[in-house]
């Protein structure tokens, strides 16, 4: 049976277990949010290095020499000396610049980082507000600009937003590395876009739309957003006042209750349409379909799934 060294204790898990199950069944403090691999919460160090590379997919090449993996993808095969992940030493510093709440109980957070970091347009990071709460947030904001911005779906009961409005402007979080393969090409710049978003999926598509634009994108450009009913798009004013400027930027700005109706009509901007999706796992499969129908192969597409707890 293999064992598990960490923090002074030794742990006996099952062979083939997953190490995130042992590790919270044994009351220790890891966060973890997707448990599919892709928010990065559950980070914990392999002090021993023993080749366990399945549960790093996904991770920088930084992070990977470091030993650090993905708890929610380790199943347990061997003995493993462990390091639980501490923001405050293992993560880069971030101070709250800015909190705003905008329609639809969406938060603005804007975020400046100790130092500057290198992502790409569309991609996502952990933000941890103490050792014990983090949560995956796509970014809103472009490379180069001066803060770091997230847009936060507020919902009755979220720990992380209850806490998060609790802080003060000039408080430090903790950032993680970022991740995610949503982005644009430049080698995209002459084919029509179809940016289909709902909720808080629009953070990174809008992201997105600006970086093309500044890049000289010069095919048409559609995006579309549906929003929870009563509630109207939360950058509604950013974006008209965005596609005034650029028009061949179109929008389609939608409660959710036109959803069905929308895919019905849904149309490809022209041809070599390249179609980027980001919103919840239903929403993301409900337009595969449509998509497909409508002449889309699968190479044409890009997608990238909110998963998440609901607390």
């Amino acid at each position: 049976m293999p064992e598990i060294r960490i923090r002074g204790r030794c742990l006996n898990a099952a062979a083939g277990s997953n190490l995130l199950d042992v590790l919270r069944q044994a009351d220790l403090p890891i966060n973890w949010s997707c448990r599919a691999g892709q928010c990065h919460s559950c980070l914990i160090q392999n002090l021993n290095r023993a080749d366990i590379s399945p549960a790093q997919q996904g991770l920088s090449p930084e992070q990977q020499a470091n030993g650090w993996l993905l708890a929610c993808q380790c199943r347990v095969e061997q003995d493993l000396d462990l390091h639980l992940h501490d923001p405050a030493s293992d993560s880069l510093p971030a101070t709250i610049e800015r909190l705003e709440t905008l329609p639809g109980q969406v938060i603005r957070l804007q975020l400046k980082p100790a130092r500057a970091i290198r992502y790409q347009t569309g991609q996502h990071l952990v933000i941890w507000l103490n050792a014990d709460l983090a949560r995956t947030f796509s970014l809103a904001s472009l490379p180069g600009e001066p803060l770091l911005e997230f847009h936060l779906q507020e919902r009755e009961g979220s720990a992380f937003c209850h806490a998060l409005r609790t802080l003060p402007t000039g408080a430090t979080c903790y950032l993680g590395s970022p991740g995610g393969h949503l982005g644009y090409d430049p080698e995209w710049h002459n084919q029509p876009l179809l940016l289909l978003a709902s909720g808080t999926g629009l953070a990174p598509l809008q992201a997105i739309a600006r970086n093309a634009l500044a890049a000289g994108h010069d095919a048409p450009i559609q995006l579309w957003h549906w929003q929870r009913a009563g509630a109207p798009c939360y950058l509604q004013a950013e974006l008209e006042h965005l596609a005034a400027q650029h028009p061949h930027l179109h929008l389609q700005l939608r409660s959710h209750s036109e959803l069905e109706a929308d895919l019905r009509q849904l149309k490809p901007p022209g041809r070599g349409t390249r179609a980027l999706i980001c919103g919840s796992p239903a929403f993301v499969e409900r337009l595969r379909k449509p998509l497909f129908m409508v002449g889309l192969s699968g190479r044409q597409i890009l997608d990238e799934a909110f998963l998440s707890r609901s607390r």
